[in-house]
């Protein structure tokens, strides 16, 4: 075999190769992957956090106890706005979207295989006691944040009204 036969044949294999790696993933394969990891079970689980942050939201709010059945009712109706605007079902065709547009159909089977392994069963059930204690974490992390973010708008507030009492000068 002449040394221009190897250099071809070898360029066909890593083109082949290359080729498949870059082969955009399929709705099949990317439905799979999201049954696989309980990816509705997901979404319930940050509408569930989102409903006990209410608490936190009506402290930082400064409600009295007096106020909190108002404010009750009104965290209730935006949960129930956001589950149904929000709903698995209307969010599982972009979420395929993007899916597609960012990982190879090698990418989405390396995926399916890792998920069912013991490790990505076990990494499935625990995901949403992650979540939950991160949300816990970030909440947490954002009390200390919210009066430094009131600090800065009290004072942008300041600084625009200053700004529009001011007139304004002539070129």
């Amino acid at each position: 075999m002449n040394f221009n036969k190897v250099v071809v044949l070898f360029c066909s294999l890593v083109f082949s190769l290359n080729v498949f790696s870059s082969e955009p993933a399929t709705t099949a394969s990317v439905e799979k992957l999201l049954e696989l990891t309980e990816a509705s079970k997901m979404v319930d689980a940050v509408y569930a956090q989102i409903d006990s942050m209410s608490s936190g939201i009506a402290t930082q709010m400064g409600l009295t106890e007096k106020d909190r059945p108002e404010f009750d009712a009104y965290m209730k109706k935006v949960s129930a706005l956001v589950t149904e605007e929000m709903s698995w079902e209307k969010m599982k065709e972009p979420m395929m979207q993007v899916y597609i547009k960012h990982f190879t159909e090698q990418e989405i089977q390396g995926m399916i295989e890792f998920y069912n392994s013991d490790i990505g069963k076990s990494t499935i059930k625990k995901m949403p006691l992650v979540m939950q204690d991160s949300m816990g974490v970030s909440q947490k992390m954002m009390e200390g944040v919210f009066p430094k973010i009131k600090v800065l708008m009290d004072e942008f507030s300041t600084e625009m009204k200053a700004k529009k009492a001011k007139p304004e000068a002539k070129e």
